[in-house]
C-alpha cells in the first residue's frame, strides 16, 4: 500500500520558491535510489496575489526503515526558510494481562 504526505506553502515568488522533501537530512532520491520513496512534481495553483505549492512524497511500503526515517518538507524562499517534519503515530502496543475465564 503507498502512503502519500502532502506538503503546501504559500508564496507571492513561486518562481523563487523551492519545495522539496528531505529523509534524515539527504535528498530523498539519494536515500533512496531505488524509488521506493519518491517526491511528486509541484502543484501550483493561484490564489489571490500568491500561489499555493503542493508537493507529495510517496512512500511505496511504510517499513520500518520508512518509520525510522524522519522525512522533512522544506520550503526555500527570499522571504525565508520553513520545514515541518511528517510524525507517525506510534502503533499500539497490544494488551497484555489476564484472560477472560
Amino acid at each position: 500500500m503507498t502512503v502519500t504526505v502532502s506538503c503546501t506553502a504559500l508564496s507571492s515568488l513561486p518562481d523563487l520558491t523551492l519545495l522539496y522533501w528531505l529523509g534524515n537530512g539527504s535528498f530523498v532520491e539519494k536515500l533512496y535510489p531505488d524509488g521506493a520513496v519518491r517526491e511528486g512534481m509541484v502543484v501550483e495553483e493561484p490564489r489571490g496575489s500568491a500561489t499555493v505549492l503542493h508537493r507529495d512524497l510517496h512512500i511505496g511500503s511504510l517499513g520500518a526503515r520508512e518509520l525510522r526515517t524522519n522525512f522533512t518538507c522544506v520550503v526555500l524562499s527570499p522571504a525565508g526558510f520553513a520545514a515541518r517534519q511528517a510524525r507517525w503515530a506510534p502503533d499500539e502496543a497490544p494488551a497484555e494481562g489476564p484472560g477472560l475465564g
